[in-house]
């Protein structure tokens, strides 16, 4: 998961709070025309914040069957992942072979 991601839903987040609490403010001083605006803003926050969480869950989902040891689905769509290649670990030791 990218950090950029959860900053941009921080940001979202802050963002409505403080829509939120000029709408409060807008409704104490009776501003019906501040109040038409901050509503149509908030909606549009809302609405950005639920498609960013969407995308954030559905990366989620992709990568969460990694960690609990399940084959995630291939990005590109094949069944057959490639083979890992030589990773330079040494062969484990069969229970009967001496340790030196």
């Amino acid at each position: 998961m990218l950090s950029f991601e959860w900053r941009e839903l921080e940001a979202l987040c802050d963002r409505l709070s403080m829509l939120r609490h000029r709408y409060i403010e807008a409704q104490r001083v009776k501003h019906a025309g501040l109040m038409d605006g901050l509503k149509t803003e908030i909606a549009k926050a809302r609405r950005q914040r639920d498609l960013l969480v969407h995308h954030i869950s559905a990366r989620l989902a992709v990568v969460a069957p990694r960690h609990h040891g399940e084959p995630a689905q291939d990005p590109s769509g094949r069944d057959d992942p490639e083979p890992p290649g030589d990773t330079g670990a040494r062969p484990a030791l069969r229970e009967h072979e001496p340790l030196l």
